[in-house]
């Protein structure tokens, strides 16, 4: 496998005996893109092409647009939440520990991810370091620091407080710092406690409604934490963006998702991977039930979504127990798949949807004034989705800008 760096004067013809745009329902032949300052100036039928003075690449495989994670934790390993925490403090671990996630996300063909908050802003240094050269990753976009109720879930994701003037002074901040997203925590975990009970919700209706009003205002999108229907429904009366997890919704919920174009990230793997590592030796029988209901749930809960429209994205949580930066999206993919949907409307949710989602409205797709960001496979994604574990190249081009839209 080859990471294929694009840098901005880098021009180039590519010619793909297979691809799949993003968008079709099916891979077209013996296509020639025209890459010219890392940017896709156009896209030729193999039988009109005239080469010219650029070099020419031809490939053996499948193209496609680059894949997209909608929900991850740089700040977080996946193995040990304590040591990921104590580690957040020597700024030389973190660099060390974050770009080799950032290279591991790259080499499973993602070029995209959405951090979902951290305490001390891990994520937006992160996404500084891929936009100015300094490490090699897919883009980040960075919410930053979560905003959350003291006293409840989170302290993980961003200060606890309490105050308007607070929330205010801190979503200036994200604005200001950088910042492409914000991320509230409406809810609490799940617990394996007792089936469907989920952590309190942190705010009310108007608090929630008024930061979303802001966070618009300030042109960020927002992204909410929330599981149970008392969130879910919450969440959508203030007009989020999307929301993330969703466990528990109600089929009238879902209806609203679709309706209101929310799009949402089910992250399946955040969950069911509990049981996959040491950590599910801790879990009593009752406790491993409670987790495969949950589960079970969700894909249903995700089949139903498809089959009305909701616009949903690949997301892994990569980070949290189990969940594995890079090498866990085949995970998550297989899940959607375990849930009912069919390869294309999983691939549309892990490119085209996924980036849409993220507000860059760069990647996605593969079509002339894009950015070169896309993968070559060795088979065909759409008849089997294990070709996505088989990557040749990812080509890749640094930086894009996020955008809100």
């Amino acid at each position: 496998m080859e990471i294929f760096l694009l840098a901005p004067g880098t021009s180039l013809d590519v010619v793909a005996p297979r691809l799949w745009d993003g968008k079709g329902e099916g891979l077209v032949e013996d296509r020639v893109l025209l890459i010219r300052n890392g940017k896709i100036k156009g896209i030729l039928p193999l039988e009109v092409y005239e080469p010219g003075p650029c070099p020419l690449l031809k490939l053996e495989g499948t193209l496609m647009p680059g894949l997209v994670d909608a929900h991850v934790h740089l700040s977080l390993d996946g193995k040990d939440f304590k040591q990921s925490i104590e580690r957040w403090y020597p700024p030389q671990d973190m660099w060390r520990v974050i770009t080799q996630e950032l290279w591991d996300t790259l080499k499973a063909g993602v070029v995209a991810i959405r951090d979902g908050s951290d305490g001390l802003n891990w994520n937006l240094e992160a996404k500084k370091w891929v936009a100015a050269g300094q490490a090699v990753g897919p883009v980040v976009v960075a919410t930053g620091r979560a905003l959350r109720r003291k006293g409840y879930y989170g302290t993980f994701l961003g200060p606890g407080l309490e105050r308007r003037e607070e929330w205010e002074d801190l979503l200036k901040d994200q604005a200001a710092g950088g910042c492409d997203q914000v991320k509230i925590v409406l809810s609490g975990l799940i617990t394996f406690r007792r089936y469907g009970e989920v952590g309190p919700v942190q705010f009310s209706l108007e608090e929630l409604s008024w930061l979303v009003r802001r966070a618009h205002a300030l042109g960020l999108k927002v992204m909410v934490h929330a599981n149970g229907p008392q969130a879910l429904e919450m969440a959508l009366d203030a007009g989020v963006d999307s929301i993330e997890h969703g466990y528990f919704a109600t089929e009238e919920l879902l209806s609203r998702m679709a309706e209101q174009g929310v799009y949402w990230c089910p992250t399946v793997a955040a969950v069911i991977n509990r049981l996959k590592v040491r950590k599910a030796e801790e879990y009593s029988p009752h406790q491993k039930d409670i987790i495969k209901r949950t589960c079970e749930s969700q894909l249903g809960n995700m089949y139903k979504a498809h089959r009305i429209g909701v616009r949903m994205v690949l997301g892994t949580d990569a980070g949290a127990p189990g969940v594995y930066h890079g090498r866990s999206y085949g995970e998550e993919v297989n899940y959607f798949k375990e849930a009912g949907l069919d390869n294309l409307s999983i691939l549309k949710a892990a490119t085209s949807l996924g980036a849409a989602c993220l507000g860059l409205k760069d990647l996605g797709t593969i079509e002339e004034g894009k950015s070169a960001c896309f993968v070559e496979l060795e088979g065909d994604p759409l008849a089997d989705l294990q070709a996505l574990k088989k990557i040749n190249r990812v080509f890749y081009f640094q930086p894009i800008p996020c955008g809100y839209g």
